[in-house]
């Protein structure tokens, strides 16, 4: 296995086929998530076996508030791996990188990310906590309660559980 973090636009070349494998247009349209406009990754991981890239987590820098206090936060977002290569630890290798690039190359002071319900117990496994306040973020119609997917954190300078955050732009 091999793990590359490239920037994000230039790495959607490599990417985007992966995506739109595990999630499909129609997929996408019937998800709560599905007509929400999304950030661009600024980076990505992409986790490499035999060749082939069979994960991805895309990697979102971001100044926004919790509390009122400007934070830089590390989102995660994106994260995709091919259905024939799950369950043998290539997501959960990206997600490492992933958090230790947010940790190490943003200064971020905690990590978030927005799942289902179904994908909980695969990140809490990863160190990922529960956030119980609010999110706000961009839509081109205004400012929204992002609350179409459920929000969790990762702890490195800050430890989140609640209270208000605002993206600041676009959800990832």
């Amino acid at each position: 296995m091999r793990i590359d973090i490239r920037p994000g636009d230039s790495a959607w070349e490599v990417a985007g086929p992966l995506l739109h494998a595990v999630w499909p247009a129609e997929v996408v349209a019937a998800r709560p998530w599905g007509r929400l406009a999304t950030a661009h990754a600024d980076r990505r991981v992409l986790v490499i076996h035999d060749g082939e890239l069979v994960s991805h987590a895309g990697l979102f820098s971001r100044i926004g508030k919790w509390e009122g206090r400007r934070v830089r936060i590390g989102g995660i977002g994106g994260v995709a791996t091919l259905e024939r290569h799950r369950r043998l630890g290539f997501a959960s290798a990206g997600m490492k990188a992933a958090v230790e690039a947010l940790r190490r190359d943003d200064g971020a002071e905690f990590g978030m990310l927005f799942c289902e319900p179904h994908n909980l117990a695969f990140y809490r496994r990863l160190g990922w906590q529960s956030f119980d306040g609010e999110v706000f973020a961009e839509q081109p119609e205004g400012r929204i309660r992002h609350n179409s997917v459920v929000p969790l954190v990762f702890d490195m300078t800050l430890a989140v559980r609640g209270g208000v955050i605002d993206l600041h732009g676009l959800p990832w």
